[in-house]
């Protein structure tokens, strides 16, 4: 293993383990307990950074293979294996962390058979699944060559440009696509972000930085496995400096001469910059004809990330490539490329989750154990990148990282120096002790129970009676804007009168008949504990006449059974003392947990969609159990774009 890599490779192990930690908690635990996201900001860091942004550092898969097959441009071919590998795993992510976002993880395969060819994610969906395996395709060859399966690779080389202009139609259509996805939020969508030239300039500028992407990891590649080529042996004395110029020579008039590979290197960047520079000319031209101005002179937040993600992600790349002695430099054309890879994922966040926060009223911090997923499937991709790099001939058909010969096992370990070198020299060994260290720290740190901060804690507002006698209520419970105007009365009077009150009150405070929903159930996500130990304790003691130092503790056996531990499933039934004093009905339903209150929207939502579900047909109103229906905020085209998008997909 070269001891340049090995430090990297360790660090990336130690993150992915974290991140496996973190993946089986969000599986387990479901996404409420795991992440920070909610109505208001459903897609959180995972989706916009691993998946949007993601799949647009990967771009150069399509666009050198639009270069070589298409343009004929064979100087550039030896780039077209890492472009695709670089496309492979940038893909693989992406589908990774929808998995993860996703609130039914298992049936992930639904769009392959249920098909809606009406949402732009249903094409999405199809783009990335075909473009990963045009990917796999691609790089088999690279694969099998260095198995006994060589005639299947030569035979699927042969296919190469067919599915290479499969792989650019697909790609192409999926950035564009990935763009319109955000055309459906006029409202919400802060206006320095929102254009209906969203499609054009999502596709404009993942090619201009998946190009730079592909230029930072080749000067990578070569710095951990062959400098020569790029990182050259030659010094020079630059402004009176003594420097390394790498992969160059100095000329007589002390500026560097490039060899061949950074002749390639520069002239990719040139096309690049070229097209950030177009992606920057379309900004101002949109910005300027949508009358956007006046946002950035406003001094609200918002500005000041739209000025960094041009600034960064535009601006700086091109400057740095514009200059030759930049150009010619690894080190400047790697500032400007890991800018320009930086700044696409600055203007993904933007406008998938920064852009939406101040109509969401919110701001969405990711949980910790967002951040261990992001980054933990993102180390998982730099491992399998330079374990193809380590095997297959990915670089050039020479660069396969040559290995060293096993250690013998018969060494002597009569110094502890001994057994510690033996034992980090090894792959296995190495990763089994990151593993023992990383594991048990991650789990601590990020075991949801461990943390009460997970879930947000939205409480509900009282209903606000629209008239004197509270015929007609007004909920909007959270505040949110997506409020109900219900018609007490009327449903009241249509369901049997007083005698309808149990429909839908199953249950009231003790010795009172008409207790508000409000009242238990008193948070808007989660569940609310409305049993007060102390409370029962102490009317117990009252109604007994009970006395001495500790009365109180006298009270147990009147719930508990004598002689066993003092729990929950033991305790008497909450009716036997209840059954007349807290009930709407005549028969009360003894299974009803009465120590925790379901979430407020839970309630409600059981409560009215099963009863209009039922009555639709009877009443000849299909659309009656429609969100809109209740929700008379929301029209069926705000629906999609409002704050309850995320809970009636997931």
């Amino acid at each position: 293993m070269p001891s340049r890599s090995r430090a990297l490779k360790d660090v990336l192990w130690a993150l992915a383990l974290v991140g496996l930690v973190a993946g089986v908690f969000r599986m387990w635990f479901g996404l409420g307990a795991t992440t920070h996201m909610s109505d208001a900001v459903p897609w959180g860091l995972w989706k916009v950074l691993n998946m949007v942004a993601g799949v647009a550092l990967s771009t150069s898969g399509f666009t050198i293979g639009f270069l070589v097959y298409v343009l004929r441009l064979e100087q550039f071919r030896k780039y077209v294996k890492p472009a695709i590998l670089l496309a492979f795993l940038g893909y693989g992510c992406s589908m990774l962390a929808l998995l993860f976002d996703i609130g039914l993880p298992h049936r992930f395969w639904h769009p392959i058979v249920m098909w809606n060819e009406h949402s732009f994610l249903f094409e999405v969906f199809w783009c990335v699944l075909l473009y990963f395996t045009v990917t796999l395709i691609e790089l088999s060859p690279s694969v099998l060559e260095q198995t006994r399966a060589r005639r299947i690779g030569r035979w699927l080389h042969r296919l190469a440009f067919g599915v290479v202009i499969v792989g650019i139609s697909l790609s192409s259509l999926h950035h564009s696509s990935l763009g319109s996805l955000f055309l459906v939020t006029p409202v919400r969508l802060h206006e320095l972000w929102y254009t209906s030239w969203l499609p054009f300039l999502f596709i404009v500028s993942a090619m201009g930085a998946g190009m730079m992407m592909l230029v930072l990891v080749r000067i990578v590649y070569a710095r951990l496995y062959d400098p020569e080529p790029v990182f050259g042996p030659a010094s020079s004395g630059i402004n009176g400096i003594v420097c390394q110029i790498p992969g160059i020579s100095v000329d007589s008039g002390g500026v560097p001469e490039r060899g061949p590979e950074m002749v390639r290197l520069s002239k990719l960047a040139i096309i690049a910059a070229s097209l950030l520079g177009a992606t920057l000319a379309l900004k101002v031209v949109d910005v300027a004809r949508r009358g956007a101005w006046t946002g950035l002179g406003q001094g609200q937040w918002e500005a000041w990330l739209f000025g960094v993600e041009l600034l960064i992600g535009l601006a700086l790349p091109i400057v740095l490539v514009a200059i030759p002695r930049t150009r010619r430099s690894p080190y400047g054309l790697g500032v400007a490329s890991a800018s320009a890879a930086a700044g696409l994922a600055i203007n993904r966040l933007n406008v998938g989750i920064f852009g939406y926060l101040r109509d969401a009223g919110s701001f969405y911090i990711p949980s910790l154990t967002e951040w261990a997923v992001s980054v933990g499937v993102v180390a998982a991709a730099g491992l399998a990148f330079l374990f193809f790099v380590e095997n297959c001939s990915i670089f050039d058909e020479r660069s396969v990282v040559a290995r060293q010969p096993g250690e013998s096992l018969t060494v002597l370990f009569e110094r502890w120096s001994h057994v510690w070198y033996a034992a980090l020299m090894s792959g296995v060994h190495r990763v089994t002790l990151i593993a023992v260290l990383v594991i048990p720290l991650a789990w601590i740190l990020l075991y949801p129970p461990y943390s009460g901060d997970n879930i947000p804690t939205v409480p509900v507002q009282a209903a606000t009676g629209l008239d004197i006698n509270r015929a007609t209520l007004w909920l909007n419970s959270d505040r949110k804007g997506v409020e109900v105007t219900f018609a007490h009365l009327d449903h009241q009077n249509r369901l049997g009168k007083d005698s309808a009150c149990h429909l839908c009150h199953h249950v009231s405070m003790p010795n009172d008949r008409s207790t508000p929903c409000s009242r238990c159930h008193r948070d808007m996500l989660s569940a609310t504990p409305i049993f007060n130990h102390a409370h029962h304790e102490q009317a117990v003691m009252e109604k007994e006449r009970l006395s001495g130092w500790h009365a109180t503790n006298r009270t147990c056996g009147y719930c508990h059974p004598p002689g066993q531990a003092k729990t929950s499933d033991n305790a008497k039934d909450c009716f036997d003392c209840h059954k007349t004093d807290m009930w709407l009905t005549s028969a009360p339903d003894s299974t009803i947990n009465l120590s925790d209150a379901c979430a407020f929207r839970e309630a409600m939502h059981r409560t009215c969609i099963p009863c209009h579900k039922d009555k639709a047909q009877e009443v000849k109103r299909p659309n009656l159990a429609e969100c809109y229906t209740c929700h008379t905020s929301l029209t069926p085209r705000q629906l999609v774009t409002g704050p309850v998008t995320a809970n009636l997909e997931r």
